[in-house]
């Protein structure tokens, strides 16, 4: 590619976006799933940049505007994998089930996460203009900084045992089946949000990101969670500095002014000032505990913004007090009027005049460049390059390899074998192989 070439090429994607991407020649091509693919041929540096903000806005995979909030959880019953963790070793903070502040500071490595996802951010969108504030107003509201569901964070900031929403059936949620094969969210029949921030495995595998350069993209983690988060916040365009792209971009995470409202007013308050908690040793034996499952149909837990369209409205007499019933004052009965005359009737007392409705606040028009397809398009591949799989089928029975390519057209992988001194390639069915965690 030329020099006149490189510089034509670098002016449209600036045209394009908005923004303004440095000290590269990037050749940009939008996919369907609205990622960007970049490739930088920077001299000197075959290297892809660490972290890449789609052009156009992400939407929610599945045409999904709303998830459900976390939900309210059941007592405290610790499951039999639990049971040898003496009540003492257990955390003190948080010490109750379901979304609580009893616990009010932000934990150490929730707040060097969303620090650290606003560093990156600076860099590969400087227009975009994100603050940790904001990240850590949505991971506040999304699990209480990954403290959901007496979760706690470990020493690289990973959520233990881990964050699960509710199924997405259908029933009174958005329907989603499974699209992961149970990889992140342990449910091979419908997929559910996972992790602090909240994603579903469809949109994690659009704006997924290693926020901690250990090379694997985790929803648990807090860095890398965070910083997927902004990558969401930030694709397409906006300053998010501005107010009404401040509200478009967090409608996108979830369609709710109540929602929008609860994260600003929070992320305002963390800029005002903070207390941190400091960071401390996961108890012995605490990796090893169950996450929590929860049910289909499980509601909000208390203070959870309400999902829209979630729920319908309560049917009449549902949740209602009955009427009491009239109480007579003697079981004698009364005797009949012995006059003729009509007896005046009283007249109805005039109905209250109606109370004015409140004006209607409509939600702002969100404008976006449109997709090449109306949502986003899941990948529905349970492997990716590099992932360790058990082979359960044909000659290698039993071998653990690596893979070394994924073919979704053929619905097959090539996975290294090794036998003897050699290393062969062996293309194999997703069927005769599982991931081995």
């Amino acid at each position: 590619m030329g020099v006149s070439t490189s510089r034509r090429a670098l002016d449209a994607l600036r045209t394009t976006t908005g923004r303004r991407v440095a000290g590269a020649v990037v050749a940009l091509a939008v996919t369907t799933t609205g990622v960007a693919a970049v490739a930088a041929t920077e001299p000197g540096s075959a290297e892809r940049p660490r972290l890449v903000v789609p052009p156009v806005a992400v939407e929610q995979a599945g045409g999904v505007s709303s998830l459900p909030a976390l939900p309210a959880l059941p007592p405290l019953e610790l499951p039999d994998p639990n049971a040898s963790i003496p009540p003492e070793l257990l955390p003190e903070q948080p010490q109750t089930w379901g979304l609580t502040s009893t616990a009010s500071g932000i934990p150490a490595q929730a707040l060097a996460a969303y620090q650290a996802a606003q560093r990156l951010l600076a860099e590969a969108d400087p227009g975009c203009r994100i603050d940790w504030a904001l990240l850590a107003g949505i991971g506040k509201v999304e699990s209480d900084h990954g403290r959901w569901g007496r979760n706690l964070l470990d020493a690289g900031g990973t959520a233990v045992p881990g964050i699960f929403g509710i199924p997405l059936t259908g029933d009174g949620v958005a329907r989603i089946t499974d699209t992961d094969g149970g990889r992140y969210d342990r449910d091979v029949v419908f997929d559910r949000a996972v992790g602090p921030m909240q994603f579903i495995p469809g949109t994690w595998r659009s704006v997924g990101a290693d926020g901690n350069d250990d090379g694997r993209r985790d929803p648990q983690n807090m860095f890398d969670a965070a910083t997927a988060a902004g990558v969401y916040l930030c694709s397409g365009s906006g300053d998010l500095t501005d107010s009404s792209d401040l509200t478009r971009a967090v409608l996108r995470y979830n369609h709710s002014m109540d929602y929008v409202a609860k994260v600003t007013s929070i992320a305002a308050s963390y800029r005002a000032g903070h207390s941190v908690v400091p960071a401390t040793a996961l108890p012995p034996g605490y990796a090893g505990r169950s996450p929590y499952l929860p049910p289909a149909g499980a509601q909000p837990g208390p203070g959870a913004s309400p999902t829209p369209g979630a729920t319908g409205e309560p049917s009449s007499g549902t949740g209602s007090t009955p009427a009491p019933k009239p109480t007579s004052g003697s079981s004698t009965p009364q005797p009949k009027p012995t006059s003729t005359s009509p007896v005046p009737q009283p007249k109805p007392p005039s109905a209250p005049a109606p109370l004015p409705k409140p004006p209607a606040v409509p939600l702002p028009r969100v404008t976006a460049t449109p997709l090449p397809s109306t949502t986003v398009a899941v990948d529905p591949d349970p492997f990716s390059v590099g992932d360790t799989v058990k082979i359960t089928a044909g000659q290698y029975l039993g071998v653990t390899a690596q893979v070394a390519k994924v073919d979704t057209v053929k619905n097959t992988v090539t996975v290294s074998v090794k036998t003897g001194l050699l290393t062969v390639p062996v293309v194999l069915p997703y069927g005769s192989v599982t991931l081995v965690p």
